[in-house]
């Protein structure tokens, strides 16, 4: 089966992670996926184009105009009927609204909508509309996938609830990163003393206002210890004005867009997801792989994961009060760690490989092709 996976990205985080993970296991099962990366006409070769390039998988790359380009989305139907694609399968909202308005005698084809979660925290903006154009457009794929459970509870979910399945993210059992060397500045601000590391983009559903003041008064008692944060985005400048008002010049890393993000970990003392809203965080899969503490806000999927794991740290979302005493936990905890992180590997390899996700999304494409195909024949 061939399958058009379509993706608008702005980084190399969990989304495109799940992505390339889920496009090189279908490989292995012998199917035949395309990665579809669509974005600006002015946008230069972005980072998940690069690393799939690097690990050899297929990519065709569109560039369209700006906004919701209905025009540039037939350009990839072209693509697709040209390669005699059998299904589509959209990550985020920008191939979701596309190609799910479309009108069925136009797209032709199944979709399958994977849902990684919603970025919005409440203001109205530009994201929200889009977020609202998203849900309206859900109603109309073939299947939505949403990445844990307890999405199902959520209601921007109830309007398209009749045809949602929960497939959990996954990663590879054993850790695949580049073969260039990881950057020496990031290593080195590690070495100089205990450090705690935030994976994410930088953006504000993922907290890192709060993390910082959590460390702030965490570093307080505790000088010794050292935030090191790794990502982009459109917070850079509101967070660095951040670290300077609390005085955390010199024990704060603002490291910036870092490939293989989460090899950085086992030199850290613990990953902190300070997350307001999530799917299913793939750094948070990728520390209990590589056995390093995780505290963790109690959102999203983040609570199914760890729920099975012995001494696991969950605190309240949007109090930087309880994410303090989280931290300050780990860091001065060391037995009750190694149970942790012993547990979170075994819960990991048991549930959570990117194998055990490739199979459940194979099962999917393979109902919806039977169905979409007798559909096609009735008069």
């Amino acid at each position: 089966m061939k399958v058009l996976h379509v993706i608008d990205s702005g980084g190399l985080y969990g989304a495109e992670i799940m992505l390339l993970n889920l496009v090189a296991e279908q490989q292995k099962l012998g199917l035949h996926p395309i990665i579809a990366s669509i974005g600006d006409i002015l946008d230069g070769e972005k980072p998940l184009e690069i690393e799939a390039k690097r690990r050899d998988l297929p990519l065709q790359v569109f560039r369209f105009r700006s906004g919701l380009n209905f025009k540039g989305a037939l350009q990839a139907l072209n693509f697709a009927e040209a390669e005699q694609v059998q299904l589509l399968h959209t990550h985020g909202y920008k191939g979701n609204i596309l190609f799910g308005f479309m009108p069925r005698f136009v797209r032709k084809l199944p979709i399958v909508a994977t849902i990684h979660g919603w970025t919005n925290t409440g203001r109205f903006d530009r994201m929200r509309v889009y977020e609202w154009l998203d849900r309206q457009s859900l109603r109309f794929v073939d299947q939505a996938v949403l990445v844990n459970k307890r999405m199902l509870a959520d209601p921007r979910v109830a309007g398209f609830l009749n045809h949602c399945q929960v497939i959990d993210n996954g990663i590879p059992a054993e850790k695949d990163y580049a073969d260039d060397k990881p950057d020496l500045d990031v290593l080195q601000f590690c070495k100089k003393a205990r450090t705690i590391c935030a994976i994410g983009r930088l953006s504000p559903e993922k907290g890192f206002d709060n993390l910082l003041r959590a460390f702030a008064k965490i570093r307080a008692v505790e000088p010794d210890i050292q935030l090191l944060i790794i990502g982009e985005g459109r917070q850079r400048e509101y967070l660095e004005r951040l670290v300077d008002e609390l005085a955390l010049t010199g024990s704060v890393m603002l490291a910036g867009y870092r490939t293989g993000a989460s090899r950085y970990l086992i030199s850290c003392s613990a990953l902190v997801i300070s997350s307001l809203t999530e799917g299913l965080p793939i750094t948070l899969l990728e520390a209990m792989r590589e056995k390093v503490p995780v505290v963790a806000t109690s959102v999203g999927g983040i609570p199914d994961v760890l729920s099975d794991v012995e001494s696991s740290i969950l605190v309240e979302p949007q109090s930087v009060e309880s994410l303090a005493d989280g931290i300050s936990f780990v860091l001065n905890c060391d037995s009750r760690n190694q149970v942790m992180i012993e547990s979170a590997r075994e819960i990991f390899l048991a549930k959570y490989t990117s194998h055990a996700m490739a199979v459940k999304y194979e099962k999917i494409y393979k109902a919806l092709g039977r169905h979409f195909s007798f559909r096609r024949v009735m008069p």
